[in-house]
């Protein structure tokens, strides 16, 4: 992030009604332990969080990622590589499923579980896809349960597991 954005966001965190933009943008489900993001969607199917700043130039960070500093600080922030996702759902916005994490732990956990039956990284519609497919239903009101076998893979459906992780 440049000098001037790292401000930039650091003004937006004290800002109530950019705060509260934010949160106007996360819905509970349910019986689902996580919290959506129903806001806009990267290509890697996290969400994001568009901040107008004072001078007129807008800037996109990750939304999980300005969660994490309103949840702990704009200092633990910075000093953060990687705001993992304990839940492997791209849109939570829950602070107690993420985690800190380098790029090289995050990527060596990610192909530990891609290959978990019926997991979220093994999607068929791929991280965006599934993202945007949970986003439009929770914004619909739509029961997730048929959202999220639509990226269940037919060899997964029947398969149980050898054994538990």
């Amino acid at each position: 992030m440049s000098a001037a954005n790292t401000i930039r966001l650091k003004t937006a965190l004290h800002d109530p009604a950019v705060v509260d933009r934010y949160q106007q943008k996360i819905t509970a489900v349910d019986s689902y332990s996580c919290l959506f993001w129903t806001g806009a969607i990267s290509a890697r199917g996290h969400g994001r969080f568009w901040i107008s700043a004072d001078d007129g130039r807008d800037f996109v960070v990750i939304a999980h990622r300005f969660g994490y500093a309103l949840a702990h600080g704009f200092d633990a922030l910075i000093g953060v590589e990687v705001v993992a996702h304990r839940c492997d759902n791209t849109l939570c916005q829950l602070p107690a499923h993420w985690r800190e994490s380098t790029h090289a732990q995050n990527k060596q956990e990610w192909a530990s579980r891609r290959h978990q039956l019926s997991g979220p990284l093994r999607d068929l519609r791929g991280a965006r896809g599934r993202a945007m497919a949970l986003r439009d239903a929770v914004r619909d009101g739509r029961p997730l349960a048929g959202i999220l076998a639509d990226g269940v893979r037919s060899c997964d459906r029947d398969q149980l597991a050898l054994w538990e992780l």
